[in-house]
């Protein structure tokens, strides 16, 4: 439970002195001018100043009490509270005041406690109706699993529904603790600079009375000695320690973070899409959209709301757009990312650090709110947009950048409030005016709900991919290109600028390894302690059903790529296997040299494909030889490949990528069967992209297609619904003609036999397919065992006795280890 500020009000014995608010978070003693006024006149024969001193203390000790008091009333353990008031005899549970100080060893103090707690429960769950509003009290975190969901499992609040709750921490004005006279917040912007956290924003987290010259922080409204326009130091003025002073004030300058943060982008994003507008139709061109300093951000600007920006949030774009050079692009993007640095270090600085060496209040007991307010900025959107970029060399470039954010995700995992930002499904913004205006009430937050929404039921906001999903992609890829690249550091004939390059990117992709198995352990736990608390609460839930294909879409992901040895026998070249259709290339070449441009080239897109391979496509590339590579490809639903596994082999060649890829099909039955007009009986792949077909020269290779291209087109254009139509001459596509129909009862009837049986016989048990073999049949064997007897109807000649052999065989893998 976050601290609520608490104040009491101690009249002094002199008639003409003012109400001094005694401050309950204090916890050394405050110099006398801040706490205690003497009366104009000078007069102070009645005053006890150590009497005071002493009160002030035994105050604060009750208030401590009180606080932990106020935690079991929030429990609900009201019963408790009531017996122990009574019992005690206590006069005050109706809300009497305490006058005076009582005696450290008094006996009633206990009953003075008591009485004090209900009072104050009391008065901190009444509306006060005046100009200086109470600020709300902050609820507890219960436990890693509200932290797990970003404090949302219980009722499913969206950010700006729960944040609504907390405005007036952050807008309402409140009393001058001296004057009593009505102190608004100071509005302002914050100037990001070098120095953390930046003087414009200590300034906005004082409160200045100008009645009575008194300056206050604006969190706990505390009296502070800065002067009206401190900003943190200056000539002649102490240290500030404002910034330091309690949970609501660190709060308050996360949002003034957020919201500044938010300004710049919604601007930048605007002016962006403004600028593109214009080249457009000054030129009449097709231009991309730009963003801030031209960095890529789609964005459509309008009415006070910025439209979300696209996938590709924060990467700069590789070509400058009409009119603007590539020197201006890049300037603008350089200054947009420093930008972010900037940003990421001061939030690094106000997010809760309860492992600090030494941890403060603040750090162990946050304000309730920061949750809501990282998730209803435009911060999640531009770390995904860091995470989801799939280019090793754009890291690179801008590694500052990817350092920064790194040092703001270990910060957020270390909190249990935090960590849900990471962890959680996203809250999916489809206009924002950005923080700041929304908690001014100056705009609004529209989330996105699905298309299909009826509206007849409560509403939906679509929730995207946690953000750790995004970075458990992004390590995949640092992984794949660290295997590849380290040989290629390795190999001789590169130049000094590659490897230079090449050094950096390894060192940022060891850096990212290391932020995700830290992030990975600290998660470990949250979730360790989340599942412990719910068995001990009674609230351990079983899972939900997860539907056949989401497993299976699992389990794609998981087993999607990874470096294997292709030969227990390799030779100098690398591989000495007989059995890859290839082996007499790699022979050849296992003494040239490719050009170290272009191996960088080929690991880079090694990398990104390891997280890009839809579900059905399996890649295995040798460890020694890069250019060696082996890919599984499923047959897609409602067509005759389906539920079978087709086997290709692939090889680079030298002048990769400038040259497609070589690809021969292994699954022919032997040499006997030709599944498709474009997949030959002797392995032949027929493809534009290959160069093995003749096709429209926007379909052929060129330097900027990608093996990923290849393998997505065999999946999709060649094992299709109705693949008879795949051969030329036989005229547009007609589904049910019995052309079709015909040659697709002997595509079901070969699958059957050489895609999906062959590859449950036990020899299968030791190759390097195993788990892909184990894990597809196993997860859609009912439903492949339901199309054979489908198909069997179709087919005779599938027979009784190959859905038996398939049966036996489904038995047989799961005994596979």
């Amino acid at each position: 439970m976050a601290k609520k500020r608490s104040k009491q009000k101690v009249a002094s014995p002199q008639k003409n002195h003012e109400v001094t608010e005694i401050m309950s978070d204090s916890e050394e003693p405050v110099p006398k001018k801040t706490r205690y006024e003497p009366a104009d006149d000078g007069g102070t024969e009645d005053e006890d100043l150590a009497g005071i001193l002493a009160q002030i203390q035994e105050q604060e000790q009750n208030e401590a009490l009180a606080l932990k008091l106020q935690r079991q009333w929030d429990d609900g353990d009201v019963e408790i509270l009531l017996d122990n008031a009574t019992q005690a005899g206590s006069s005050n549970i109706n809300g009497s005041s305490h006058n005076g100080p009582v005696a450290s060893g008094s006996s009633s103090t206990f009953e003075d406690d008591e009485a004090m707690a209900r009072r104050l429960a009391q008065e901190w769950g009444t509306d006060n109706e005046t100009t200086s509003k109470p600020l709300p009290a902050l609820p507890r975190l219960d436990g890693p699993s509200d932290a797990m969901t970003g404090g949302f499992s219980k009722t499913d609040l969206a950010p700006d529904d729960e944040l609504a709750g907390y405005r007036d921490v952050f807008t309402a004005t409140r009393d001058c603790s001296k004057c009593r006279k009505p102190v608004p917040v100071t509005r302002g912007y914050v100037t990001f600079s070098a120095s953390v956290p930046p003087p414009s924003l200590t300034r906005l987290l004082h409160a200045y009375c100008n009645s009575c010259k008194t300056n206050h922080c604006r969190g706990c409204f505390k009296v502070v000695s800065c002067n009206k326009t401190c900003k943190g130091t200056g000539s002649g003025n102490k240290e500030c320690a404002v910034t330091n002073c309690c949970a609501d004030v660190r709060a308050i300058a996360l949002f003034e973070v957020l919201g500044g943060f938010d300004r710049v982008y919604v601007n930048e994003t605007t002016s962006a899409a403004s600028r593109s507008v214009s080249s457009v139709a000054s030129k009449g061109s097709n231009i991309g959209s730009v963003g801030p300093g031209g960095t890529g951000y789609g964005t459509e600007g309008y009415g006070g709301y910025v439209a979300m920006p696209s996938p590709a949030a924060v990467a700069p774009k590789a070509r400058a757009p009409r009119g603007k050079s590539a020197a201006s692009v890049a300037s603008l993007a350089s200054k947009w990312d420093a930008l972010v640095v900037t940003v990421f270090e001061t939030l690094i600085y106000f997010i809760p650090n309860p492992y600090a060496e030494e941890p403060a209040e603040y750090d162990l007991l946050p304000h309730a709110s920061i949750r809501s307010l990282l998730s209803l900025s435009y911060l999640p959107e531009i770390l995904a947009g860091l995470l989801r970029n799939d280019s090793v060399m754009d890291w690179t470039a801008r590694s500052e950048t990817y350092n920064a954010m790194l040092q703001l995700l270990r910060r957020l995992v270390d909190s249990e409030l935090t960590v849900g930002l990471l962890i959680s499904p996203r809250w999916s913004k489809e206009k924002s005016c950005g923080l700041e205006s929304w908690m001014w009430k100056e705009g609004d937050i529209e989330w996105e709900v699905p298309s299909d929404d009826d509206n007849t039921s409560e509403s939906r906001i679509v929730r995207d991919p946690p953000l750790y999903e995004h970075f458990k992609k992004l390590t995949k890829q640092c992984e794949v290109f660290m295997t590849g690249a380290s040989q290629l550091m390795e190999s001789d004939g590169h130049g000094e600028g590659e490897d230079d390059t090449t050094v950096k990117a390894l060192s940022l992709c060891g850096d990212i390894i290391s932020t995700h198995d830290d992030v990975e352990r600290a998660i470990g736990v949250v979730v360790a302690s989340s599942s412990n608390d719910q068995q001990k609460n009674g609230k351990q839930k079983s899972s939900p059903s997860v539907t056949m294909e989401r497993l299976y879409s699992q389990a794609c992901e998981r087993l999607a790529f990874k470096y294997a040895t292709f030969s227990d026998n390799a030779g100098p070249g690398g591989i000495d296997n007989p059995a890859f259709y290839y082996a007499q290339n790699l022979k050849a070449t296992a003494n040239s040299t490719r050009v170290p441009k272009d191996r960088l080239h080929m690991v880079k897109e090694l990398a990104v494909m390891s997280t890009c391979l839809p579900p059905g496509i399996w890649v295995r590339v040798d460890e020694v030889r890069n250019d060696a590579i082996k890919v599984m490809i499923a047959g897609p639903e409602k067509t005759p490949y389906e539920g079978g596994l087709f086997e290709f082999d692939c090889f680079m060649p030298l002048e990769y990528p400038h040259k497609p890829p070589l690809m021969n099909l292994c699954t022919t039955g032997h040499g006997k069967v030709r599944f498709n007009p474009n997949l030959y009986n002797c392995g032949k792949v027929c493809l534009s992209l290959l160069g093995t077909w003749a096709g429209r020269p926007e379909e052929q290779w060129s330097s900027k297609s990608t093996f990923l291209q290849v393998l997505v087109s065999i999946q999709s254009m060649i094992l299709v619904e109705a693949p008879y139509f795949n051969e030329p001459g036989h005229g547009k596509v007609v589904i049910g003609s019995a052309a079709s129909k015909s040659y697709n009862r002997n595509i079901m009837l070969q699958t059957s036999k050489w895609a999906i049986v062959d590859w449950l016989k036990d020899t299968r048990r030791d190759s390097m397919w195993a788990d892909v073999i184990k894990s597809h049949f196993l997860i859609r064997g009912e439903k492949i065992h339901d199309m054979l007897e489908e198909w069997n109807k179709i087919e005779p000649k599938i027979g009784r006795k190959l859905i038996k052999d398939f049966e036996k065989g489904l038995e047989l893998i799961q005994t596979w280890d």
